[in-house]
């Protein structure tokens, strides 16, 4: 299993780098990754994407849900998936697909933990496909889904 990359973005960036490509990246290779969802974190994402729904922005409001609480945005969960991914893959691939399920909610605070998995390879398409599951710190499971990523020709 890989571990996640602790340098700064600017360090990920500029680091030299072998990129791997679709030859290199076997079925059954897994990458995870933990996050813990902040309160800053919903906030960013909803001014960000526009999607300001009380239950996700407003503490007294969400009290008033079945939820209890403030929730994050799913495809916020899906988005830290996509981190996953490109932990994986390296810069050398894209998202052409997802497939996502959400299976229950993420809360403030909750510590999210994604396990990506390549399941599958497209050899004429050189596409991989990713099984997905995300668990919250309690083992719940709150997403799964499957994802294409495919091999770009980098110059």
């Amino acid at each position: 299993m890989m571990k996640s990359d602790r340098r700064s973005p600017l360090q990920l960036v500029n680091a030299p780098r072998t990129v791997p490509g679709f030859d290199d990246i076997p079925t059954g290779r897994k990458q995870t990754l933990s996050r813990t969802i902040s309160g800053a974190d919903v906030d960013a994402f909803g001014h960000l994407c526009g999607d300001l729904n009380p239950l996700h922005m407003d503490e007294a409001f969400a009290a008033t849900t079945p939820f209890g609480q403030r929730v994050a945005h799913g495809l916020l969960t899906g988005a830290i998936v996509s981190t996953a991914h490109t932990e994986l893959t390296g810069p050398g691939f894209v998202y052409v697909g997802q497939e996502l399920r959400f299976l229950g909610p993420v809360f403030v605070g909750d510590t999210i933990t994604v396990e990506v998995t390549v399941v599958d390879k497209k050899p004429a398409k050189r596409i991989l496909i990713m099984d997905t599951m995300v668990r919250k710190q309690t083992g719940q499971a709150v997403l799964s889904g499957l994802s294409a990523l495919k091999e770009m020709s980098l110059a």
